[in-house]
């Protein structure tokens, strides 16, 4: 009988960043998401994902996104990765990221900029990617509403596509805030729930990821809260089917 835990691997596995920034007439404010972005990838590095199995990408069309995926899919080097992890910083909402186009604005975006979260997902199910079947698939989303959302209450040239389910295969878990201190508030979960447990005022242990979640949800709402503001707890979506822990011992040397 499988264990209450996701089985340990020898290397943590990959993870793939995805920022959207530069849209035709429109820049998403990103100068401390940029340092942050360095900051994640130094807390990956102590969490076991070396800088080799962490990939960065810039200003992704739809169909490079799905490429990118596809392309993870069809690594031949993921058999001895316990997790794969999905960041994507971009304007988008309900599960549908607003990709790049050169051409055309987030404020009313065509159906070809339109990616739900689950086309993503689609790449790596069991019969494209074995080597993540039976593994944690997370994908973890900034997904911010461009400036000027509904406002003029006109509507889209194009019909934005309707939010799909995730695939009905186990093991993917999403996670989904809508404003742009997620980045930084990930960074901080991390930091204090997973490297430092047993530290006074934080846990003995590692978190597992669903209770990690937990506090950065109350780490996200705090910060608004602080500022007067107020703002939608972060979603978790989660098949998961085992108990999942985003750290170990000593980094690989992979």
């Amino acid at each position: 009988m499988p264990g209450l835990r996701y089985s340990p691997k020898k290397h943590m596995g990959k993870v793939l960043i995805v920022q959207n920034k530069d849209y035709a007439g429109l820049t998403r404010e990103v100068k401390a998401e940029d340092e942050n972005l360095v900051k994640m990838k130094e807390t990956l590095n102590k969490m076991g994902f070396t800088d080799a199995c962490i990939e960065v990408h810039e200003n992704q069309t739809k169909s490079q996104m799905i490429q990118l995926l596809q392309n993870m899919a069809a690594r031949k080097d993921l058999e001895d990765d316990y997790c794969f992890i999905c960041m994507v910083l971009s304007y988008g909402q309900d599960g549908v990221i607003t990709c790049y186009d050169e051409t055309q604005s987030p404020k009313n975006p065509t159906a070809g900029m339109q990616l739900p979260v689950s086309e993503l997902q689609e790449c790596l199910k069991g019969n494209k990617c074995r080597g993540l079947l039976l593994k944690p698939k997370i994908f973890m989303l900034q997904l911010e509403e461009a400036p000027g959302d509904k406002k003029d209450g006109t509507k889209a040239e194009t019909e934005a596509p309707q939010p799909k389910k995730i695939p009905k295969e186990a093991d993917f878990l999403i996670y989904t805030c809508a404003k742009e201190i997620a980045l930084a508030t990930w960074i901080k979960g991390f930091e204090q729930y997973v490297l430092k447990p047993g530290q006074p005022g934080q846990p003995e242990h590692p978190l597992e990821i669903q209770k990690l979640l937990t506090r950065m949800n109350r780490l996200y709402c705090k910060h608004y809260s602080d500022e007067k503001m107020t703002v939608d707890t972060p979603c978790v979506t989660s098949l998961l089917t085992r108990e999942a822990y985003l750290k170990i011992e000593e980094p690989s040397p992979k």
